[in-house]
């Protein structure tokens, strides 16, 4: 009988040092699940990258951290940096034009004549907010994950071709908010903040007569039977710009091992990845547009040197509030990011 025992309790033994074993054992950790805010669809470029990525952390955490998308919006597209911000959502992106003057150094990366290419444009836009602490500063009550623009802004229209800043003052654009909105304005243009996730409607009800949107827009929002004009700029009319971001105390709550992890992944590769899958989408947007009877023209040098006249005081409001907020030599710091955002990877 001793022996049965004794057996029996070094039996429960073994089976509890088992137990133990496998509750500290990686695969036992606490799952971590990151609710996600998508607002856009899942064919959109960024929705695309943002499936894959969260593969990638699953794999780059060993299956600890797993993002899940929620089943709707907990806000509109504006309201998502207050939403991670606040823990409606641990992680989503926005567009960070839509909250005007809110995120002001970012707008560099928006100016007209920019970038040719959202890849490169996104690589300089991190490395920009790397070298330059005081840019980084306007998102201090986030994580940041990933910073990046779409394509060339071009001009979308259902009237007319566009050859001078005349034809452009006869119709009414729906734009995004940031630059977009302020060179408008600086060209005495009829424009209005929408969404972009509206143009369908606004374009199909006749409420506005054309739109500004990088060439991808064609296919992502299906306008290829109501855009009858595209007009295109060198380095784009403008570049919009966005955000992928965490809530701080989710982030937090992270291990450093899979808080190292993300971070390995997060970044300048992120945010290059998610230009490059616009840069891809800006193709088939235009492929699609001349299969589909859109005439796509470039802007007459004549219209390209008055928007070049026009932005000044853009550029100049820029440097004189960079260097209020200690960003030395403004004035080269555009210069060069200029040239990095158009500098061969």
């Amino acid at each position: 009988m001793h022996m049965q025992r004794k057996g029996f309790l070094n039996r429960s033994l073994a089976l509890a040092g088992a137990a133990l074993a496998i509750l500290a054992s990686p695969m036992a950790q606490a799952e971590t699940r990151l609710a996600v805010s998508q607002w856009v669809p899942p064919t959109h470029p960024v929705a695309e990258v943002m499936t894959a990525w969260a593969q990638q952390v699953e794999k780059a955490t060993a299956g600890r951290v797993k993002l899940q998308n929620l089943p709707q919006a907990v806000t509109n597209p504006p309201g998502h940096f207050n939403a991670v911000r606040d823990g409606l959502a641990d992680l989503a992106f926005t567009v960070i034009g839509y909250t005007p003057g809110r995120f002001q150094l970012s707008e560099i990366v928006e100016m007209p004549l920019m970038a040719d290419s959202a890849e490169l444009n996104s690589g300089a836009f991190w490395r920009l907010a790397q070298q330059q602490p005081a840019v980084m500063a306007e998102y201090k009550d986030v994580k940041v994950l990933a910073l990046f623009t779409h394509g060339p802004g071009t001009v979308f229209n259902t009237r007319q071709e566009i050859t001078s800043l005349a034809d452009l003052q006869k119709l009414k654009f729906r734009v995004g908010g940031g630059v977009v909105n302020e060179v408008g304005k600086l060209m005495n243009a009829n424009v209005t903040i929408k969404p972009a996730t509206e143009s369908y409607e606004l374009l199909s009800n006749g409420v506005m007569d054309g739109v500004w949107l990088p060439v991808e827009s064609v296919a992502t929002y299906k306008l290829e039977k109501l855009v009858r004009y595209i007009t295109t700029f060198p380095g784009g009319l403008y570049s919009s710009s966005f955000i992928v971001m965490m809530n701080k105390k989710k982030w937090e709550s992270l291990g450093k091992e899979d808080q190292a992890a993300i971070d390995g992944i997060a970044g300048e590769s992120f945010s290059r990845a998610l230009g490059k899958a616009f840069d891809q989408r800006d193709e088939e947007g235009r492929k699609l547009a001349l299969a589909s009877g859109i005439k796509i023209t470039a802007a007459p040098p004549a219209l390209v040197k008055e928007v070049e006249s026009r932005i000044a005081p853009l550029e100049k409001r820029w440097v004189d509030l960079a260097a209020s907020r200690g960003v030395a030599n403004a004035e080269q710091v555009i210069k060069a990011y200029r040239a990095d955002a158009r500098k061969a990877p």
